[in-house]
């Protein structure tokens, strides 16, 4: 995909959405604060969500017309404070009412007609990628057998650094339940490694690249074949030679404790496709919902027998064998067993990646996952990037700016999830951490670290506007004696020097790696924004209100004015404005999110 620049992409970043909002209908009378606490909210094309202020001891009916005058018939009621009509069909247009009913049943309010696309709250994304086995090269030798569902390690390996390369943050899940039930935040780039069936390779080949990469995944088993695979292990069986081998508990339980690995089911025994009889935990021709009942609480006893326990741990998802399923299995799943997430394949909700509406209480919320597979030689980025052109064409769902994220929003969802075990996630400088990992803009030292504390140096500080840009390949070079050109910092030194964003101190010396300073980074984002066309005006008040602002060298008090004026640049712990002190990479994080948030955008 090609890169688009800063300030093209103040509209097209990121991969969240949010769902198109409509003005509030003319009513003929005023509306009251009833009526303007509701919002109705698209979810996908066939599912759009009401939400409202409500109070305790009250219940809700709810009404639909085609017409804003009517007539309304009831489709539903709630207890709490929202409602999903699963029978809506974008871009048709609907007027809701909700009629608030007391603790005796009698009408105590009545909303007047709100229209589809009313008030809409934010709507979260949640990529799902369905993986099977792991496979190397050597397990081919040694008689593994690998098909299209399978994938080289090296490949997974390409697929996490496409996931940070592009902001997202791996959940499990229970982190989605969790938002469900407990309001856990969810991050602005949100994907479920869904891993199905329970194969040796994913403790030997996945387990150590997701803990390289400090991410997360769910492990959907197969009970029964786990259960195979202890047994064959304890007798002695060798596995390596094995032509499908499959993990034991001890080695399940070893992964679930760890915190990487959420244990999810796969069905006990239902993974299985008998022609003419049952396809996976699917309905067979012919029967009953009482008999399909009995299968699914038989099957889902033998799962808690055998995974809880194993590792005291009662799995709260299940994938769906071979992804066979029907709206009916999946009421009959979820009223008759503790699983909250279904996962199924590619298209089981009409959208490609998964949508949660903002504020939806829980028994409103979708629990069925859309999840494409990730097939051998087509990368995951393949998957996203056409989730992404699918979900944008239905007309439901938009892009948004992921660099308009706040302080707060960043902070928030850093205390959860925060991408490098060096970043403490109370820490001031957790949120701006995360707004450079989620917006690209300044990446770990590696997988795992970011060294919030060590040194910027002047390459880095032409890096991060040179990924703004978009990484563009300049035609020309310029005259830089001391930047080599197989260098990770060439491209963006050469791209600074040549359009006047980096200066060199003389004679083609750019000291790429020497430490920069806080006005000599204000003096680049100066230069930058210009280039950018942002208005330079300011005043100087609050550049001479810090005590030592005579320190600023002659040649940055232009730039230092102007980024106190804009508070690119606030004073220290100490009071000082310390223009001549180092920056570290914490605050070069801080400063560029303030540049993208409140000046480039």
């Amino acid at each position: 995909m090609k890169e688009i620049p800063v300030r093209r992409r103040a509209v097209l970043a990121g991969i969240g959405y949010a769902t198109l909002a409509s003005a509030l209908p003319k009513p003929a009378i005023a509306v009251d604060a009833f009526s303007q606490s509701v919002s109705a909210t698209w979810q996908d094309p066939n599912n759009l969500v009401l939400i409202w202020e409500s109070r305790s001891d009250h219940s809700y009916e709810i009404y639909k017309s085609q017409s804003a005058n009517g007539p309304f018939d009831i489709i539903g009621s709630s207890e709490s404070n929202s409602y999903r009509d699963d029978d809506a069909d974008y871009p048709d247009i609907y007027y809701y009412k909700v009629r608030e009913l007391d603790s005796r049943g009698q009408k105590s309010r009545e909303t007047s007609a709100i229209k589809s696309g009313t008030n809409a709250r934010k709507v979260f994304p949640v990529a799902v990628l369905m993986y099977h086995n792991f496979i190397s090269e050597q397990d081919i030798d040694n008689g593994w057998t690998y098909d299209k569902y399978s994938c080289h390690p090296e490949d997974f390996e390409e697929d996490l650094n496409y996931f940070r390369e592009q902001g997202y943050t791996t959940i499990t899940s229970r982190d989605l339940i969790d938002f469900i039930y407990k309001s856990k935040p969810l991050p602005a780039k949100p994907l479920i490694i869904s891993i199905d069936d329970g194969s040796w390779g994913v403790y030997t080949h996945c387990w150590p690249l997701l803990t390289k990469y400090r991410m997360k995944a769910d492990f959907n088993l197969i009970g029964k074949r786990v259960d195979d695979g202890w047994d064959f292990v304890q007798s002695g069986g060798d596995r390596i030679h094995d032509d499908d081998p499959y993990c034991e508990w001890n080695e399940i339980k070893e992964m679930q404790e760890s915190g990487t690995i959420n244990m999810c089911s796969h069905t006990y025994g239902l993974h299985y496709f008998i022609d003419g009889g049952r396809h996976g935990a699917n309905m067979v021709e012919g029967e009953t919902e009482e008999e399909y009942t009995e299968v699914i609480k038989e099957d889902y006893e033998l799962v808690l027998r055998c995974m809880e326990g194993w590792t005291h741990v009662r799995p709260t998802t299940m994938a769906y064998p071979y992804s066979r399923r029907s709206s009916t299995t999946d009421r009959i799943i979820l009223a008759n067993t503790d699983y909250e997430i279904l996962m199924a394949g590619a298209g089981a909700r009409k959208t490609e990646l998964n949508y949660f509406v903002d504020g939806t209480s829980p028994e409103f919320q979708l629990r069925l996952m859309s999840r494409p597979c990730r097939l051998d030689g087509v990368p995951a980025k393949e998957y996203l990037d056409q989730a992404i052109v699918e979900d944008v064409s239905n007309g439901v769902n938009r892009l948004v700016d992921t660099f308009a994220l706040t302080d707060s929003e960043c902070s928030e969802i850093a205390r959860y999830y925060t991408s490098y075990d060096d970043v403490d996630p109370e820490s001031w400088y957790a949120g701006p951490v995360y707004y450079a990992y989620v917006n690209n803009i300044l990446s770990g030292t590696t997988p795992a670290t970011f060294e919030p504390f060590t040194q910027a140096s002047r390459a880095m500080a032409a890096t991060v506007l040179y990924r703004l840009e978009g990484s563009p390949v300049e035609s020309s070079e310029a005259f830089m004696v001391d930047v080599p050109k197989d260098a990770w910092y060439y491209n963006p030194l050469n791209w600074a020097a040549q359009n006047g964003v980096l200066a060199g101190i003389g004679e083609g010396i750019f000291e790429p790696e020497r430490a920069i300073t806080r006005e000599e980074m204000v003096v680049i984002l100066y230069r930058y924004a210009e280039k950018l066309g942002v208005s330079m005006a300011c005043s100087s008040s609050k550049f001479t209100s810090y005590p030592d602002y005579k320190d600023t060298s002659n040649w940055a008090v232009q730039s230092m004015t102007w980024a106190t004026h804009v508070e690119l640049l606030t004073g220290m712990d100490s009071g000082d404005l310390a223009p001549r002190a180092t920056l570290d990479r914490a605050q070069l994080a801080t400063m560029m999110m303030r540049f993208c948030r409140d000046i480039a955008a």
